[in-house]
C-alpha cells in the first residue's frame, strides 16, 4: 500500500506554519524577554517547516510504502526495511502526535545507513527509549490507522508500548 501526501492536510499544516511565522514575528517585534526571545528563534524555525512542508506538496512518489518486500519510509533516510529484520511494532505518543515504531532485529545496520543528522536523533529516541525508526502519518493519506493494521497483519505488536 501507498501513503502519499495529502493536499488539504498539508496546506492546512502549511497554513498553521504560517500563523507561527506571524505570531513569532509579532512577538519579536512587540514583546520582551523571554518571549521576545522565543519570537525570534520561533519564526526562522517555523520558516525552515513551512518550506518543508510546501516541498512535500511536489513530491510526486509516495512517502512511505508498505508491500510483500516490506516498509520503505523515504523521510527515515534508510532504504527498504525487510520484513525479516521488523522484529515488532508499536504505536508510539509524544504529547499529541502518535507514530508507528519499527523493532528491528539489527538497528546499527540501518543506523548506519542514515546520514549524520538522522543517526543523532536516532540516538536521542533510543536514549528516551523510544524506537529510532518512528514513522509519521500526519499529512499522509491514507493514514495511520491504515498503516498500523497492514504492519500488525504481518508483525507482533511490541509489549509495554
Amino acid at each position: 500500500m501507498e501513503f502519499r501526501t495529502s493536499i488539504p492536510r498539508t496546506l492546512g499544516l502549511a497554513g498553521l506554519a504560517v500563523l507561527m511565522i506571524l505570531a513569532g514575528y509579532d512577538a519579536a517585534r512587540n514583546a520582551s524577554g523571554y518571549i521576545q526571545a522565543a519570537g525570534w528563534l520561533g519564526t526562522p524555525f517555523a520558516g525552515l517547516a513551512l518550506v518543508v512542508i510546501l516541498l512535500q506538496l511536489f513530491r510526486r512518489s509516495p512517502t512511505v510504502v508498505i508491500d510483500d518486500s516490506g516498509v520503505l519510509d523515504r523521510r527515515l533516510g534508510v532504504g527498504l526495511i525487510p520484513w525479516q529484520d521488523i522484529s515488532s511494532v508499536s504505536i508510539t505518543q509524544i504529547s499529541n502526535q502518535r507514530f508507528i515504531s519499527l523493532w528491528l532485529r539489527d538497528d546499527e545496520r540501518y543506523r548506519s545507513r542514515a546520514s549524520p543528522w538522522r543517526r543523532g536523533a536516532i540516538r536521542l529516541s533510543q536514549r528516551m527509549g523510544f524506537s529510532p525508526f518512528k514513522m509519521q502519518f500526519r499529512g499522509l493519506t491514507p493514514g495511520l490507522e491504515d498503516a498500523y493494521a497492514i504492519l500488525r497483519s504481518r508483525l507482533p505488536e511490541r509489549a509495554g508500548f
